[in-house]
């Protein structure tokens, strides 16, 4: 227990009083008490001149701030790190009322501990650099393997695409890569009860599990950037359901890299670091809409009447300190080349709503304008979708599917020099 400054006949913050002993005489009424200069003053310490509040939570609390929540946490001083909680309001003003019951004499005590708690005096926590460093060193078995085989049906391929998102997932926690976020999502997909929401949320150690968000407010901008900001995973449970202004607004969130927001009760504007990373579920076996935006997502189909196994217990400080040792160590690629975005696009074709070709169509032509003349077969339209959409099978850009999806847009047939063509325009690049 420190010394308390604020017993009896000490130095009180703010206060002077002059010590005198028996032997010293009295001055008269005549002569005034001379002031004592504040810089000759030699018995006010370091500690002495703490505020009553300051020396109040001091000796019974302990505080820190979470960077991941933007929150300021407590616990009291004699309980293990394990009793850490948010400091919501209720705990501050129990605070309040011990403090005024200890010191009941001291004004403004109330003010002082709230300007205390919202100063930068409590130490920053960052939850997942301290899991990472108190880590075990790897013991060199592939701990990751192990953990993704046990989805059922994944190939050497997949395999490897996934251990690059997970080593991706740690880069990203640690800011190792302070200039893109983790755009990729791996999606499984699978019938309901598959267990996938279960693998997901065992994707963290049950120590950073409140750090887990199973659901994703796009409509909000507090919320979601919030949720950017405060969360290391986050589940797009039933990711079908989503429509089209929202996946937009998801492939927004997905490319950024820090947000700006107020943090709870907080009153400015903060840049804040992104954490999550993503991962998302559905029981639909085609639901990719966008065509060029595939690229983002890992599919795992679960086969039918398959379960994924959640039962065996993980060997959570292993498989990090396994990933952290990649990341760190062996420098591994935790993002994918060009090569493998592109044959990631070709394994998603399967798993596509449908090919709008109208909507493909219309992204490179239009209709004429008065007095334009236009004239383009449906194989200069073919080449074109090929080239722009490499990966969808040629049976889907046949001259017949595509004569029929000129039909639906009410494009006019024309004569040319090559023979039949459609009244369009190449729109400008």
């Amino acid at each position: 227990m420190k010394h308390n400054p604020f017993d009896q006949g000490e130095i009180r913050s703010g206060e002077l009083t002059t010590a005198s002993s028996n032997n010293a005489e009295m001055p008269s009424a005549q002569a005034p008490a001379q002031e004592i200069p504040a810089e000759k003053t030699t018995s006010v310490t370091t500690e002495d001149a703490q505020l009553p509040a300051e020396y109040f939570l001091e000796q019974h609390y302990n505080f820190r701030r979470n960077v991941l929540s933007g929150m300021v946490e407590y616990k009291k001083a004699d309980e293990p790190d394990e009793k850490y909680a948010r400091l919501t309001s209720e705990a501050l003003n129990t605070i309040y009322i011990m403090g005024m019951r200890e010191m009941p004499d001291v004004s403004e005590l109330k003010a002082d501990i709230k300007t205390y708690v919202e100063s930068s005096i409590p130490p920053v926590y960052d939850p997942i650099r301290q899991w990472f460093d108190n880590l075990p060193k790897w013991d060199g078995k592939d701990r990751v393997i192990d953990f993704l085989n046990r989805i059922p049906g994944m190939n050497e391929e997949q395999l490897a695409f996934m251990k690059t998102w997970m080593r991706s997932v740690t880069a990203h926690w640690l800011g190792i890569d302070e200039e893109h976020g983790n755009e990729t999502v791996p999606l499984l997909i699978g019938n309901q009860g598959c267990g996938k929401s279960t693998f997901c949320l065992r994707l963290l150690p049950p120590s950073l599990r409140q750090y887990y968000l199973d659901h994703f407010n796009l409509a909000n901008k507090f919320d979601k950037e919030m949720a950017l900001s405060g969360s290391l995973l986050i589940c797009l449970d039933e990711i079908d359901q989503y429509k089209a202004g929202q996946m937009a607004e998801l492939k927004q969130a997905l490319s950024k890299v820090k947000v700006n927001g107020r943090r709870i009760y907080g009153k400015t504007i903060d840049e804040r670091k992104r954490y999550a990373s993503f991962i998302a579920t559905t029981n639909n076996r085609h639901p990719l809409k966008d065509m060029t935006g595939s690229r983002r997502y890992l599919t795992i189909e679960i086969p039918d009447g398959k379960l994924i196994d959640n039962q065996q217990t993980i060997d959570y400080e292993q498989l990090y300190a396994q990933l952290l040792h990649e990341v760190r160590e062996e420098k591994m690629r935790y993002w994918f080349t060009n090569e493998e975005t592109l044959r990631i696009q070709e394994l998603n074709i399967p798993y596509q709503e449908s090919v709008d070709l109208e909507a493909m169509i219309d992204n490179f032509y239009r209709k004429p304008m008065q007095g334009e003349r236009g004239s383009i077969t449906s194989l200069e339209i073919r080449k074109t979708l090929q080239t722009e959409y490499p990966h969808i099978a040629i049976s889907n850009l046949s001259s017949e599917k595509i004569g029929m999806a000129l039909r639906e847009m009410k494009v006019k047939k024309t004569r040319s020099s090559k023979g039949v063509a459609y009244s369009l325009v190449r729109r400008a690049a």
